[in-house]
């Protein structure tokens, strides 16, 4: 129950977001067992997945002949960045920027999404302290992994 609520309060502070650069939030489905999540649509999926689908099929075949120019590239992190701007502007902590976190439209736009509510998608990037959720520990602060603290300094390491 208490993760329920905890979700539910975070999709009232996700619905209130407004950038381009971070997921929007349509709705939320609380009737029933799971609560559902209704974003806008990401036709290429997470940025990690994407990237990791543009390699070569064969491994004689240059990787890079597959990627995005480097212009688009530069784009995209400049997004991301302006997302974590966005969200460092409005006091919200993400706890978990990484490519699997960041998602691709069709025309390659990159958006900031999961605020916690997908995890388990790549749980194994995880590790549960005590009974505190999940921890993505090869991504955090070393202040976040000796105090437990998080904040927009720790989203930027």
């Amino acid at each position: 129950m208490r993760e329920r609520i905890e979700f539910l309060n975070e999709a009232s502070v996700m619905k209130e977001f407004s950038c381009h650069h971070v997921v929007r939030l349509l709705g939320v489905v609380s009737q029933g067992q799971p609560t559902l999540v209704i974003m806008e649509l990401m036709t290429k999926g997470d940025l990690k997945s994407h990237l990791r689908s543009l390699r070569a099929k064969d491994p004689s075949q240059s990787y890079s002949l597959n990627l995005p120019p480097l212009k688009k590239i530069i784009q995209m992190a400049g997004e991301i960045a302006d997302g974590m701007s966005y969200l460092n502007a409005n006091k919200f902590v993400h706890r978990d920027l990484a490519a699997r976190n960041c998602m691709v439209a069709d025309d390659y736009t990159v958006k900031i999404g999961d605020f916690g509510m997908t995890r388990d998608i790549y749980e194994t990037d995880y590790y549960r302290k005590g009974g505190k959720g999940l921890l993505p520990v090869r991504w955090m602060s070393p202040e976040s992994l000796k105090d437990g603290v998080f904040t927009t300094t720790s989203d930027v390491w």
